[in-house]
Parts: C-alpha cells; sequence; structure tokens
C-alpha cells in the first residue's frame, strides 16, 4: 500500500470533507494566534448578490469583491473577466469554474512567481478575478497575497470571487457549471 495521499481518490464528497477538516483546524490556529479577524455573518452583514462583506485589513474595497452570481453573469457577457484560481492544485483538478486558470498556491513563493508569470504581458486594465475556494473566506491564505501583488503590478480592475465557507459550499453545490 502506498503511504503517498492521493486527493483524486477520495472524489468530491471527500473533498468536501477534507476542506471542511482542513477550514477547522486553519480557523482555530487563527483564532489561537489571534491573527484573524472574526468575519460578519452574511446576514448580520446585509450581504446580498449586490454586495459581500467589507472586512477590515482586507487589501480590497467592497467594490472590489465579487460573488458567483456576479461572476456568472459577466463570463457570459462580452467582455470575459480572466479567472485565475489561486489555490490547492488538488482541488482546481477535482472541479473548477469553467476557463479558469490554475496557478497554484498564491500563499507560496511557486505561486506568486506563477501568477506573476502568467499576468506580466496582460493590459493592466484586464478584468482578472482571483478565487481559491480552500476553505472558509476569513481564513484564506491565499487570496490576500494573490490579489496584493496583482495591485502592486498596477492592475485596475481587480476582482475577488466571494467564496463564504469554500468552493465546494458556495459553488458545486449551488449547481453552477464546474470543469474537469
Amino acid at each position: 500500500m502506498s503511504k503517498t495521499f492521493r486527493y483524486e481518490a477520495l472524489g468530491v464528497t471527500g473533498l468536501l470533507i477534507l476542506t471542511a477538516v482542513m477550514a477547522s483546524a486553519l480557523s482555530i490556529e487563527a483564532r489561537l494566534r489571534g491573527s484573524i479577524k472574526q468575519a460578519p455573518i452574511a446576514e448580520e452583514s446585509g450581504f446580498s448578490s449586490q454586495s459581500a462583506p467589507d472586512h477590515p485589513g482586507d487589501p480590497w474595497s467592497a467594490g472590489e469583491i465579487i460573488t458567483p452570481e456576479e461572476l456568472l453573469k459577466q463570463m457570459s457577457g462580452p467582455e470575459k473577466p480572466l479567472v485565475f484560481h489561486v489555490g490547492v492544485p488538488a482541488l482546481f483538478r477535482n472541479g473548477h469554474i469553467p476557463g479558469s486558470r490554475h496557478i497554484g498556491q498564491a500563499s507560496t513563493p511557486k505561486g506568486m512567481e506563477e501568477l506573476k508569470r502568467q499576468v506580466q504581458d496582460l493590459p493592466r486594465s484586464k478584468v482578472v478575478v482571483l478565487y481559491c475556494g480552500c476553505c472558509p473566506w476569513k481564513d484564506c491564505p491565499n487570496i490576500r497575497p494573490a490579489f496584493k501583488i496583482l495591485q502592486q503590478m498596477k492592475f485596475t480592475h481587480l476582482r475577488v470571487l466571494y467564496l463564504a465557507d469554500n468552493f465546494g459550499e458556495d459553488w458545486i453545490r449551488k449547481g453552477f457549471p464546474v470543469e474537469k
């Protein structure tokens, strides 16, 4: 029996369970360190498909957050955004937003270098949407560094996809299109 763990063997249900376990561990660790503030509950914050929670200290403004519904609408329009997945490769392989490009984990030097490489020749006015979906939005280690680097590179139409819990809950289970 191989000692190497293979994410592909889990299937979608197994990945959802693994994601929930990883998210709980990250959330507990963050609370113990006191480094990540709790996000407001959607209903309390007034979140709707037209707005998203604004978290103090995040590098984006409320206007730079996009919901799944808004992204789908833009993807079917004439000016399609460029969508980058900045998370775990196994999650991307098991299902991702159609047409999105996988970068790798933006919390790693390799992922950040790949992101820079893929956008270096793009016009800075291109609409770019970043998403991860590995864990709850408030705990994601990938989305913030990716957004910051593109800000530093002077991209003017950056968006982050708001996935409150994770990609499985906030995209797949809602019946949005998935590509493998």
